[in-house]
């Protein structure tokens, strides 16, 4: 069965391919505070711009994405409807059980504008980073931090990385397992819930025994070569991006 294209790693010759996983991690960072800092359109227009571009620059299957991406788009409606009716504000509409505010509209429409930015820039940070450069990277900064053993907290969170993937491989794989045995006719939605998170868990639980066992037979341990890292002139000109997106925001 195919896996899923979003956050997973896809091996691609680019100039974001090829960026220092260093300045990657700080683009990550500024493009998330630009989503918590945005409040105008302008504001939301200008990352979901540049990200956009990012993603067409890496040679990323947009529109696999987007299709993979439907559902957060039902996690976002269903923000905006619940922000409609029940955050306080002039009325859009009115009728005897509930009412529609303008201020709801905005702020379920600010919440999606967010939430893409962060997909976006997480999708295209995911898609061209290989965790082996994510986890060094981590270390990297971790490493002037007194009492913080950095390569074991960069390992965790590398293999954090590893089974966001791996849990949406299982999602999708269970759910097709299921539709295939007519689980979607079932009308009680609790049964439904039930028969893929079950299976789901364990699966989950089951893969990451497999990849400790892995790491204990290949003798895995914090003592190893460092890395080296080296930026180019390229990888500065896409974090001054990054960070004038930022500033625009921010301003």
């Amino acid at each position: 069965m195919a896996e899923m294209t979003l956050f997973h790693y896809i091996h691609k010759d680019t100039v974001l391919h090829r960026m220092d996983g260093r300045l990657k991690l700080a683009s990550l960072l500024l493009f998330s505070l630009a989503a918590g800092f945005a409040s105008d359109l302008p504001d939301y227009l200008a990352p979901l711009s540049v990200l956009i571009c990012s993603v067409l620059l890496a040679k990323l299957p947009f529109t696999v994405l987007l299709k993979e991406m439907r559902f957060f788009g039902v996690i976002i409606l269903i923000v905006i409807v619940v922000n409609a009716f029940t955050f306080p504000g002039d009325p859009i509409l009115k009728s005897p059980f509930a009412s529609i505010s303008r201020q709801g509209v905005i702020a379920g429409l600010r919440f999606a504008g967010r939430l893409s930015i962060v997909l976006l820039v997480s999708t295209v940070i995911t898609g061209t980073t290989p965790l082996t450069r994510f986890r060094d990277a981590i270390e990297w900064y971790l490493r002037p931090v007194p009492f913080v053993p950095e390569a074991r907290v960069a390992t965790m969170i590398n293999l954090t990385f590893l089974l966001i993937p791996v849990l949406l491989d299982s999602f999708k794989e269970i759910r097709n397992a299921q539709n295939s045995r007519c689980g979607q006719l079932r009308k009680n939605p609790v049964k439904r819930m039930k028969y893929l998170v079950f299976p789901l868990l364990g699966q989950t639980l089951r893969r990451a025994d497999e990849i400790v066992n892995a790491m204990e037979a290949r003798c895995y341990s914090e003592v190893r070569t460092k890395a080296t890292f080296k930026c180019k002139k390229t990888d500065w000109f896409l974090l001054a991006i990054s960070f004038a997106v930022f500033l625009f925001v921010l301003l």
